[in-house]
């Protein structure tokens, strides 16, 4: 059976070393090759969109392309061909580079021999068919393990709230009285409870993460309190080993943008890792503090005294499912899914997550954002479809009859009440803003209209007749009720700058909702 030709794409622009490949293909047997030679990267795009390319040969100087981008367009023109760079400069460093962008290998112009190109090519279309079929059972490996692991967890909750719930009952001597032996026996049940519950409880959020389905509540958050009670939750686990656990924060820490719940999430991973991998009598700090060349960057830190991670282990250690070897912690280990997790939520908030280790000790960092109501409204300061005196300050409140039934009920309207807003507001012309203070008898949502009083009368009337559409509404029995306030005129455009007029305006709107009342028109449903 004939073989078929090897089809290459060949995309240079110097006559000459076209010239020179040339003859070095006419050399191989007959028909085994078939060239296509262009000579500009746009061209080359085209092309390799149609498809019918084996492997590609690019040099990295063109007229429309240089460098590292090309090896960028051709790559993502065609991820699944291999490419070869062809180059007249011997940079180790370009080499390398080159090589975490797609290419498969490096070939030097002037110091490529006849037998060589050949084989070269070769060897990058096997490499690079291994690495495709390394790549896939790897992603079919994981899909099993995350959808099995998924079934298991759901299926394990119920029986396991039951353990839970039965030994707790022993514990507290309801069913009768324990010798010391049975209190150790059932303390040691509880604890390997506790370590499968947190075990189900990250493969459910991975595979609320996977489905797209992972809540993030961004609020105005103190990070000091954050970490504050983070601390407080894993002291005793922390004196249990004799670490020393402190915590260093920075003064008049600025809130920060983020889900509260879920920085407590993160810093409790983060802080338990820390204290499990950090030896008897060592120490584990927890910091806080702005970033020094973005006002606007918060940075928490935990550091432990630990052995460290190996430098090739820094960068796997936030993907799903991957673990660091250490046999002095096997019995101790996860599912490999918490740094994952840390990620995940951190980069859905506007963060990074990164490490940096030695043999002394580790540093888990992230960034969260610090809030600006200003940053919020300057975007649509930009807008000329309102006049600079009509803004008002639209407050909503729900309220049940007399308290509400649980937390978890309260939780659920407010994010039903939040989602009807965010449908009601037009997003060029208004702002719905996150929760902004401490929790009172009803949920409190605050909505900067850029409209003069005859369009927040419409938006008004918008809000309640959504509201009221609801279809357990009235059977709830909740109250609520619209109010607002008109904003004072703002400085003119023309003497003010969109910055400065946000800043005035942020801090007038940051008054009017930390006063204790508000003079307002209210419209109760």
């Amino acid at each position: 059976m004939k073989e078929k030709a090897l089809r290459i794409l060949l995309v240079e622009d110097n006559a000459g070393d076209v010239r020179l490949l040339r003859e070095m293909f006419s050399k191989e047997k007959p028909d085994s090759f078939e060239l296509t030679h262009l000579l500009r990267m746009s061209e080359a795009v085209v092309h390799l969109a149609k498809g019918g390319v084996d492997i590609v040969l690019l040099d990295m100087g063109l007229p429309d392309g240089h460098g590292l981008d090309t090896v960028r367009r051709a790559h993502a023109a065609a991820p699944d061909v291999p490419l070869i760079v062809l180059t007249g400069l011997d940079d180790e460093s370009l080499a390398s580079e080159a090589m975490k962008e797609g290419a498969q290998d490096y070939l030097i112009k002037g110091q490529i021999e006849n037998r060589a190109l050949p084989r070269a090519l070769r060897h990058a279309i096997e490499r690079h068919r291994m690495q495709t079929e390394t790549d896939l059972i790897r992603t079919h490996q994981i899909q099993f393990k995350d959808e099995f692991l998924s079934h298991v967890s759901h299926e394990l909750r119920s029986p396991l709230t039951a353990i839970y719930q039965f030994v707790t009952i022993l514990l507290d001597r309801l069913a009768g009285e324990l010798n010391l032996e049975q209190h150790e026996y059932l303390e040691i049940i509880l604890r390997n409870v506790k370590q499968l519950r947190s075990m189900i409880n990250d493969l459910v959020e991975v595979t609320r993460v996977q489905e797209g389905k992972l809540s993030i509540d961004p609020q105005c958050t103190s990070v000091s309190d954050a970490i504050t009670y983070t601390v407080g939750t894993l002291q005793g686990a922390a004196t249990g080993k004799a670490i020393t656990l402190s915590l260093g924060l920075q003064p008049h820490l600025p809130l920060a943008y983020a889900d509260p719940t879920r920085i407590r999430q993160i810093l409790i991973i983060l802080l338990d890792n820390a204290i499990k991998f950090t030896p008897a009598n060592g120490a584990v700090t927890v910091q806080a503090h702005m970033l020094d060349e973005d006002r606007n960057v918060l940075v928490l830190e935990v550091s432990d005294s630990g052995c460290g991670i190996s430098p090739d282990m820094t960068e796997r250690i936030f993907e799903r499912l991957y673990q660091v070897p250490d046999h002095d912690q096997a019995g101790r280990k996860g599912l490999g899914l918490g740094l994952y997790i840390c990620k995940e939520l951190v980069t859905r908030q506007g963060g990074q997550i990164r490490v940096t280790s030695s043999p002394q000790g580790s540093v888990f960092s992230f960034t969260l954002p610090v809030f600006s109501l200003a940053r919020m409204i300057s975007p649509l300061l930009k807008n000329e479809e309102w006049p600079s005196d009509s803004v008002a300050l639209m407050t909503v409140e729900i309220r049940a009859p007399d308290s509400w039934l649980s937390k978890e009920t309260r939780e659920e309207w407010s994010r039903d009440t939040r989602s009807l807003l965010q449908r009601c507001v037009q997003p060029d012309l208004d702002v719905l803003l996150p929760k902004m203070g401490p929790a009172g008898p009803g949920e409190l949502f605050q909505v900067v209209a850029f409209a003069d009083e005859k369009g927040v009368a419409v938006l008004t009337k918008r809000i309640r007749e959504q509201f009221h559409r609801l279809n357990h509404c009235n059977e709830s029995g909740l109250t609520f009720s619209i109010a607002y306030t008109l904003l004072e005129p703002a400085p003119a455009r023309a003497i003010a700058s969109t910055e400065d007029l946000a800043d005035q305006m942020a801090a007038r709107i940051e008054g009017l909702i930390k006063s204790e009342s508000i003079g307002r028109t209210v419209n109760h449903g």
